[in-house]
Parts: C-alpha cells; structure tokens; sequence
C-alpha cells in the first residue's frame, strides 16, 4: 500500500503545574494523537490502550537510586501517596469511527484513472498513502464506492504554520482532474 509510516502513537503537548524547579510537580499532563493505518480497529485500539494504563497504574514499580528518589512518598501530611495515570479520550467510539482511515483499492479503475492522468501531466507517478482522518471516507468505502484520496500541493508545507501551494501546481492538478473525467468518460 505504500504508506509513508506506520501507525504512530506521539505526545504533542506537554503541561504540567507551575513550581518551583526543587519541587516534583503535582501533575502532568500529556496531549497527543494516535494515527492509525487502515488494518487497526480504532475501538479495539482504545481498548487497548486503556488496558495499559490499567495496567501500568496497578503494577508500576519504578527503580529508583536510594530513599529520596522514591516514587512513593509516606507520612501523614501528603495528600497524594502515589501518582496514577490516567487515560482521557477527546473523542468516544462512534465519532471516532466517522474518521477511520482507509486503504485504496490498488486495482480500481479510479486509481488507474488518477495514475495515468497524473503520469500524463506531471510525468510521473509515485502512489504513496499517509495517516490520518477524513470524516466519513471509511463509510462510504464499505457501502461500495471507489473511494482515492489524492492532493498535488507541497508535502514538505502541509499542515505546516505557513502552509502553501504553489500556483503552478493547482493548475497541473486541474488538468490531471480533466483528464480523470476524459478517461472516466471513456470507460
């Protein structure tokens, strides 16, 4: 299929409470995102991953170097003895299933319609599949349509601040559409 990566768990963001630099922080917290290639489950994912922190939270054990580097803190006057970590999804199952990814047909008619007229303009062609989400695509796969994600802007800018296309390739991109319609037209 020709993914660019695999699928990919990654902290984007880190926050934690304002201290002093001599004080370990009262909490943590830690944002990202989950990409996933089209053979994954979401639901089961999320299931998953729940389970490790279950897990994690019910079995950690870190090693530490003496009595003050514990993880574990005793006495009367702490209010919290033992971190935890907790697992907070943005998103439940059903919206997350809106958004699954999906793999191309590799042996539809649209793909070879897409290559041949981007072969045709550009003079060349190199298929190539990402991670990540549009709404609804995974659905309308299933009830059968054909489905080919395609783009002829800048990757190296993409969802970058200054993100940009350049002029010069929308228009090849309008004749690779025309072209797709000719040979669609044609079959």
């Amino acid at each position: 299929y020709g993914f660019a990566t695999p699928s990919t768990m990654k902290p984007t963001q880190v926050e934690c409470a304002k201290g002093g630099l001599n004080q370990i922080c009262p909490w943590t917290t830690m944002s990202g995102d989950i990409r996933l290639t089209p053979f994954y489950d979401p639901a089961v994912v999320m299931e998953t991953v729940n389970g490790y922190f279950q897990e994690l939270n019910e079995t950690l054990n870190i090693p530490t170097r003496g009595p003050c580097s514990k993880f574990t803190l005793e006495g009367d006057d702490i209010d919290v003895k033992r971190g935890k970590l907790e697992m907070t999804w943005t998103a439940d199952v059903e919206s997350v299933r809106q958004l699954e990814g999906i793999a191309c047909d590799l042996e539809s008619a649209g793909l070879k319609a897409i290559s041949d007229a981007t072969q045709e303009v550009k003079g060349e062609c190199k298929p190539y599949a990402i991670t990540g989400s549009l709404p609804l695509v995974r659905q309308m796969q299933d009830s059968g349509f054909d489905i080919q994600i395609t783009g002829y802007g800048l990757s190296t800018t993409y969802h970058a601040d200054n993100e940009y296309a350049l002029l010069s390739d929308m228009v090849d991109a309008f004749q690779i559409l025309l072209r797709i319609i000719s040979i669609a037209d044609e079959v």
